[in-house]
């Protein structure tokens, strides 16, 4: 489940910290899932942490333009489950 999802246009956010996807285990897991993204066509945009924290509207300026080339292709027929509660 990424951590923002479009639906209308199939695209995914996600928010890769250091401390989060960068171990050797870590990391390969987020790869290994932005592979199943691309397999299904969904469009991604990874941004770390700092990089909203210091430059917002640069990233904000890459999702309205993530979002907007999702939209001019067909939405891939996926279908997002909510993770149940812990």
């Amino acid at each position: 489940m990424p951590d923002t999802w479009c639906d209308e246009v199939g695209l995914a956010w996600e928010i890769d910290s250091n401390e989060f996807h960068y171990s050797k285990d870590a990391y390969a897991r987020t790869l290994e899932r932005n592979c199943r993204y691309a397999a299904a066509g969904i469009s991604v945009v990874q941004t770390l942490p700092s990089r909203l924290r210091k430059k917002p509207d640069a990233v904000v300026a890459e999702l309205r333009a993530a979002y907007t080339a999702a939209q001019a292709r067909p939405r891939p027929a996926v279908n997002i489950r909510k993770a149940e509660p812990t």
